[in-house]
């Protein structure tokens, strides 16, 4: 007999040996072809989605690291220092112009202190025998204290430091002297405005008479660079720690000098600038390389090289014996328009700069990466081919004729500037008026501007001011005529953007929702939900197949089984009639 499980779909020819499992594989296994490259279609498909979102993770990890560079003062880093360390040390933000300053330091900055004239034993003696009212006022504010009688010097202090409304604006505290215990009570907060006022309740012990005013609040006082002239005139503050004097640098006080003062220097880190540009140049090669590496990952079928909603599940006999090698994302539409969006970027002229004529002295000193030693290593031979390299001698030598230039040339933000004397730029609207260069023209006649053009297209006018008109590149540009004498003008304004500006603008394009990085995933999941339900379809329709073998060769088994039986019957009934 021949044995069948239903569910496992198992059974051997038990009784005519036939290996009808074999059979049944060999048959199914022409049958799973279809299936087979579905499964195929589908791995490959999920690669390449898994490498798009690896991108686009990436992206989005270069666009987070170029908003710390999208300022021009991001990279020109300044150091600061001082000639007398001891008097005055220094700190600067990118801010601070390159320079020196001379720094005259008259006082410092105190908070008031008020020690008692009697010591005490200890700090656990009475300081009064009856119930006492203490009071004080600091700056604008006065705290009442009621002491009760046998309020020793310690108790005393916490009740001065936990007096209702004092939140650490007054301190109370205990100084030793070696023999005697001597209360000192100071103002928290430096200035002369800041002054401690011990008032006469009648509680003697601790009346205005029974302290020493041992420091007087007062305010710094500095002369920078002879100003104020007068000597008896300063430039006072309330801190010892002052950061308005000098545009980007922080003065912190130690000590009075002499009339000389000390010297103050700030000064581009040519290091740190540096520095900053290689960052993000490997930031941008990290981009670069990983756009390279996925058309060199893997093999698939060209079938599948490149994602649309049309592919469908009928093609699978489509390239049947095509075993070329192609990348993952080789031949990719997507992948080559970011790879040739970021190219475009880093070899162009920046937006809005114009090129320089050494003769008339205009136009930008760098106008792309190449002019300040950045560019794209050509030899494929090369371990950084396609990769940005920076020429080292070149850029120091950039940094060293102009570091403004080299830094705005990385992040100018909507700088604007015209080539002519006649007209200048006024402003822009930020996120609106798209960087570039444009062509100005208008008429001016009987003393007002009668027509205006931008690019061609008709500008709005008030009085002395054109705007480019609504809806176009040039939206939100205001320009000031200067020359208002009559007739006909014609010039170019320029607004700039860095290009760390425009690979944030493109990244942020590509990345959005809509942007082409979201557009290749959403096709890559459409065919790979339409992939899963023709899967889902075909396993079910290879379970009937199978089922429907296993009946049929259970039923040949069956029948060959009885035709067997028959033979070996009448062989026997032969037999018998011999006998």
């Amino acid at each position: 007999m021949s044995d069948y499980w239903s569910g496992s779909i198992t059974f051997t020819g038990l009784n005519t040996g036939t290996d009808w499992d074999e059979i049944i594989e060999a048959q199914m296994a022409v049958e799973e072809y279809r299936y087979n490259s579905m499964t195929e279609k589908e791995t490959a498909y999920e690669e390449q989605l898994a490498a798009v979102e690896d991108l686009e993770t990436q992206m989005t990890t270069l666009y987070q690291t170029l908003q710390d560079y999208d300022s021009a003062s991001d990279f020109l880093t300044k150091s600061g220092s001082s000639s007398d360390e001891t008097s005055l040390t220094v700190s600067v933000d990118n801010e601070a112009e390159a320079g020196t300053h001379n720094v005259v330091i008259n006082q410092l900055a105190q908070n008031d202190i008020w020690s008692s004239d009697d010591g005490y034993a200890s700090t656990d003696t009475s300081i009064t025998d009856t119930d006492q009212t203490f009071s004080l006022t600091y700056g604008d504010e006065t705290y009442t204290i009621d002491v009760p009688a046998g309020t020793t010097l310690e108790e005393f202090v916490d009740l001065i430091n936990n007096a209702d409304g004092n939140s650490d604006d007054v301190r109370a505290s205990v100084i030793n002297e070696g023999d005697s215990y001597y209360l000192q009570i100071r103002g928290m907060d430096l200035g002369a405005d800041n002054t401690v006022t011990i008032n006469d309740t009648g509680f003697d012990a601790m009346g205005p008479d029974a302290f020493t005013n041992t420091q007087k609040a007062q305010n710094a006082q500095i002369k920078v660079d002879g100003f104020p002239a007068a000597d008896d005139e300063w430039i006072e503050r309330d801190t010892n720690s002052i950061d308005d004097v000098i545009d980007g640098v922080t003065l912190q006080l130690k000590t009075t000098t002499d009339d000389e003062g000390t010297t103050v220097t700030v000064e581009l880190d040519t290091d740190a600038m540096v520095e900053a540009i290689e960052t993000v140049v490997e930031s941008i090669n990290t981009i670069l390389q990983l756009l390279m590496d996925l058309q060199d990952q893997g093999t698939v079928s060209d079938s599948v090289s490149t994602a649309t909603a049309s592919d469908s599940e009928d093609d699978d006999e489509d390239d049947e014996d095509d075993d070329s090698e192609a990348s993952v994302l080789a031949s990719n539409y997507g992948i080559d328009l970011v790879q040739s969006s970021l190219k475009n970027i880093l070899s162009t002229k920046g937006l809005g700069f114009s090129y320089y004529d050494a003769d008339a002295d205009t136009g930008d000193l760098f106008t792309s990466l190449s002019t300040i030693g950045i560019s794209t290593d050509a030899d494929e031979d090369s371990e950084t081919f396609g990769l940005l390299v920076i020429d080292s001698d070149e850029l120091e030598e950039a940094i060293a004729e102009d570091p403004e230039a080299v830094a705005a040339l990385l992040s100018s933000d909507s700088t604007g500037s015209t080539d002519s004397s006649d007209f200048s730029f006024d402003s822009s609207i930020s996120g609106t008026t798209v960087a570039g260069e444009y062509e100005v023209s208008y008429t001016i006649e009987n003393g007002e501007i009668t027509s205006a053009y931008i690019n061609g297209n008709a500008a709005s006018v008030s009085g002395w001011t054109i705007t480019g008109a609504s809806g176009e590149d040039e939206a939100g540009l205001a320009l000031t005529v200067d020359n208002t004498a009559d007739g006909a003008y014609t010039g170019t304004a320029y607004l700039k953007q860095g290009k760390i500006g425009q690979l944030i603008d493109t990244l942020e394009d590509m990345t959005s929702t809509e942007g082409t990085l979201q557009i290749m995933e959403d096709s890559y999941q459409e065919i790979l939900d339409q992939l899963a339900e023709s899967i889902s379809n075909e396993e079910e329709r290879l379970d009937l197949v199978e089922s429907r073998l296993r009946t049929r060769y259970s039923n040949l088994e069956t029948l060959l089984t009885s035709y067997d039986n028959l033979s070996t019957t009448i062989e026997s009934l032969l037999a018998s009639l011999e006998d």
